[in-house]
């Protein structure tokens, strides 16, 4: 391979920089073929607002693929939002360009570098909940030898796309236009989304979505007053937190195990219908706020599904099912996208000539 990392590792297995763009910062490691990160290598800068056109993120791509002085030919970039079929269009970026589509992203970047520095690299965009979805199956992930995994994101947003794992080791990932956290679980829930739609399960599932929530449950009640974040924690309000969430959660505060039921019981209906059509396919929840609440997230969700069903389970077998296909993620949140793209680079380099 003519691909190589700084250290002069052009095996397949070597470390490559990598880049993850989320809702506010871009993200860059050198990672190995294992999911390994080099020490000293892990980067994160809160920049992606400041992107106003597809201009501004070719602009920012290339700057830190500049800036961090790697040799290598091939890159790849995981971001939200739904991805072409040959990784190399954002059909469309949710987080920031919310009204642009099509971004012929892997040609805009292989272009500037080539005039800015004279080399020739090929750029992939792959979506973040399929890097992911990678991660979690790999070796060290919470699906390790599992052949149809979806990770699903709780972060910022929510979000998750199915992978699957072929005879010959490959995975693929036939469905990734797919965006489970735009789906519309309760038909009664028309606040407006983001994405220009309304009601999806992202607005009562994400780390974002909950935290809006709590804020206005505790407006609006007066038990908030008895709650440990406010007794304890002094949260008062409107400045409730992910994290605040989760320290409460951790500490069994019953006003925010309340709401994490609620929040659970749609994941429960949209997991339902996942399990419908994808009955052999393991769930794994990822995410910041997913880790960061953990168990008891973890708890609540898996007894709100025994509670609705799911169709072809028979009730006697539903817990063991829900118990052995709905886990959580083992891999750090701010490292599962990196670690995935890694390995869906590795797919990459052992296919190109």
């Amino acid at each position: 391979m003519s691909s190589s990392h700084q250290t002069g590792d052009s095996s397949v297995n070597g470390p490559r920089l990598v880049l993850d763009l989320g809702g506010t910062s871009v993200r860059t490691a050198a990672v190995d073929a294992s999911g390994a990160i080099a020490p000293g290598t892990r980067k994160s800068e809160k920049v992606a607002q400041a992107i106003t056109n597809r201009d501004g993120l070719r602009d920012l791509i290339v700057d830190t693929i500049v800036s961090r002085g790697i040799s290598q030919r091939e890159y790849v970039l995981s971001l939200a939002g739904p991805i072409s079929a040959d990784n190399r269009v954002i059909r469309k970026y949710t987080n920031v360009l919310k009204d642009d589509f099509d971004i012929p992203v892997s040609d805009m970047v292989e272009q500037d570098v080539r005039r800015r520095t004279g080399k020739t690299i090929r750029f992939f965009v792959i979506k973040d909940a399929v890097a992911a979805s990678m991660a979690e199956m790999s070796q060290a992930g919470a699906a390790a030898g599992r052949d149809e995994v979806i990770a699903l994101i709780l972060g910022t947003g929510t979000g998750g796309a199915p992978c699957r794992k072929g005879p010959d080791g490959v995975i693929s990932f036939p469905d990734a236009l797919a965006d489970l956290g735009h789906h519309q679980v309760d038909p009664q829930n028309t606040e407006p989304c983001n994405c220009g739609s309304r009601g999806c399960v992202e607005l009562s599932t994400s780390g974002t979505g909950v935290a809006r929530i709590f804020n206005r449950r505790a407006r609006a009640r007066t038990d908030y007053a008895e709650s440990t974040l406010f007794r304890v924690r002094g949260c008062q309000p409107g400045a409730i937190g992910a994290d605040d969430i989760s320290w409460a959660a951790s500490v069994g505060d019953s006003f925010t195990l309340a709401i994490l039921r609620e929040s659970a019981l749609s994941l429960a209906l949209l997991l339902k219908n996942v399990f419908t059509s994808h009955p052999a396919i393991t769930v794994v929840l990822v995410g910041g706020f997913a880790l960061g609440v953990g168990g008891p997230l973890l708890t609540c969700v898996r007894q709100a599904l025994v509670e609705i069903g799911v169709p072809f389970v028979r009730e006697s077998d539903l817990r063991g099912y829900v118990e052995t296909r709905v886990l959580l993620g083992r891999i750090s949140g701010d490292d599962t996208n990196l670690v995935g793209s890694r390995l869906f680079l590795r797919q990459v380099e052992s296919s190109s000539p």
